[in-house]
C-alpha cells in the first residue's frame, strides 16, 4: 500500500499552527513567530517526513531551481569532466542540473532543448552538435534559443552573434602547439581536425596556419585530414599521415589514441619515427607507455566562469559576457628533436 505524503497541512496540525505559518518558516521568510514555535514546525517536519512539493514550489515562485545542460557526446572525455565540474559548481548556488547527450545529432538538439524549455529550467548551457552549427540548421537553433526567453550561455562551441559564451582559446593553443613542432625540427606537419563548421576545429587550424607562416612554411592540402573528434577519425588520419609526415597535430588526445593505435599496427614507433601532439590533457594522456604532448583545457576554471556568467543572467537576462579562456602546453614524450 502507498504510503500517505505528508503535506503542509499535516505538519500545521501536529503543530497546532496554520499552514501559512509552516510554508513561511519552512521557506525561511519572515514571520512574528516564536524561536520556539519555529523550531518545533521544523522539528515536527522532520519527524513526519514532510518533503516540499518542488511542482508548487515552481508554480508559487516562478523558479524551478534547475539548469539545462546540453551536450554533444558525454563518451568524449573533455565534456563529461566538464560536465560533472558544472554539477558541481551549480549546486553551490543551489540549482541542479537537467544533462541531456545529443550524440552529435541536429534532431536531438531540437528534442532536448524542446525538453528542457518544457520543464521552465531557470537556465541552460549549451554544447551543439556539428551538425547543428551547419547553415541548413544554425538558424532554427538560434531562434529556439531566442524565443525560449530563457537565459542561456553557449559552451565550447558557438555561432557568431551576440549569446553569452565560454570557451579555450583554440587558435593560440593551435599556434603553441605547432611552434613546439616546429622548433624542434619538424618541417612536414600534417593535422587531424575536428568538423570544421565547429570554431574549435578552425581556430586551431588557423593557429597552425599562423605558426607555419611565421617560420616560412607550407603544409600539404592533402596532409589536412578532417573528420570527427573521435578515435576512428585518428585511425583513419594515421593511415593517411604516418608515412608522409615528421610530426602528426591531433586536434584532441582521442584522436591522437587513434594515431598511436594504427602506429603500432604499422610498426611505426612515436616518437622515435614520427612525432605526436594532441588537444585536451585527458587523464589517459599522462599514462601512455609514450606520454603525450598536448594542451591542457582549463575545465575547472571554464566550468567556473560558466556557472558564475549562468548565475548572473538569471537575476539580469540581459546580461552578457564573452570568456575565452587561456589553456597551457604540456610537454611529454611523444615529439622527437629531430633538428640536426
Amino acid at each position: 500500500m502507498k504510503k500517505k505524503t505528508t503535506t503542509l497541512k499535516d505538519v500545521a496540525l501536529a503543530c497546532g499552527v496554520s499552514s501559512t505559518a509552516v510554508s513561511l518558516v519552512l521557506n525561511h521568510k519572515p514571520s512574528n513567530l516564536s524561536e520556539k514555535t519555529k523550531q518545533l514546525i521544523h522539528d515536527q517536519a522532520l519527524a513526519l517526513g514532510y518533503r516540499p512539493d518542488p511542482t508548487a514550489r515552481s508554480l508559487a515562485t516562478k523558479k524551478t531551481n534547475t539548469i539545462g545542460v546540453l551536450i554533444p557526446d558525454i563518451s568524449n572525455a573533455f565534456f563529461s569532466e566538464a560536465v560533472r565540474h558544472i554539477q558541481i559548481e551549480l549546486s553551490k548556488y543551489g540549482y541542479d542540473m537537467f544533462l541531456c547527450n545529443s550524440e552529435e545529432k541536429y534532431a536531438n538538439d531540437l528534442k532536448y532543448l524542446e525538453l528542457l524549455i518544457s520543464r521552465n529550467v531557470d537556465g541552460l548551457i549549451v554544447t551543439m552538435s556539428a551538425e547543428s552549427l551547419t547553415d541548413n540548421h544554425q538558424a532554427s537553433i538560434q531562434s529556439m534559443l531566442r524565443d525560449s526567453k530563457i537565459p542561456y550561455v553557449l559552451f565550447d562551441r558557438f555561432y557568431e552573434g551576440d549569446a553569452s559564451k565560454v570557451f579555450v582559446d583554440n587558435e593560440t593553443s593551435g599556434y603553441e602547439l605547432t611552434k613546439h613542432l616546429i622548433d624542434n625540427g619538424h618541417h612536414h606537419i600534417g593535422v587531424i581536425t575536428g568538423p570544421l563548421v565547429l570554431n574549435s576545429s578552425r581556430d586551431r587550424l588557423k593557429g597552425v596556419m599562423k605558426a607555419l607562416n611565421e617560420a616560412g612554411l607550407h603544409i600539404n592540402p592533402e596532409h589536412i585530414v578532417t573528420g570527427f573528434y573521435d578515435m576512428e577519425t585518428g585511425r583513419l588520419g594515421g593511415k593517411k599521415l604516418l608515412n608522409q609526415v615528421s610530426a602528426i597535430f591531433a586536434f584532441n588526445d582521442l584522436q591522437a589514441f587513434g594515431v598511436i593505435e594504427t602506429a603500432k599496427q604499422k610498426g611505426i614507433r612515436i616518437p622515435e619515427d614520427v612525432s605526436l601532439v594532441g588537444f585536451d590533457d585527458i587523464f589517459y594522456s599522462a599514462i601512455l607507455e609514450t606520454k603525450l604532448t598536448t594542451v591542457r583545457q582549463p575545465i575547472y576554471e571554464m566550468s567556473q566562469a560558466l556557472s558564475n556568467l549562468l548565475m548572473k543572467m538569471v537575476k539580469d537576462i540581459n546580461h552578457h559576457e564573452v570568456i575565452r579562456c587561456p589553456a597551457a602546453l604540456i610537454v611529454r614524450d611523444s615529439v622527437k628533436n629531430i633538428k640536426s
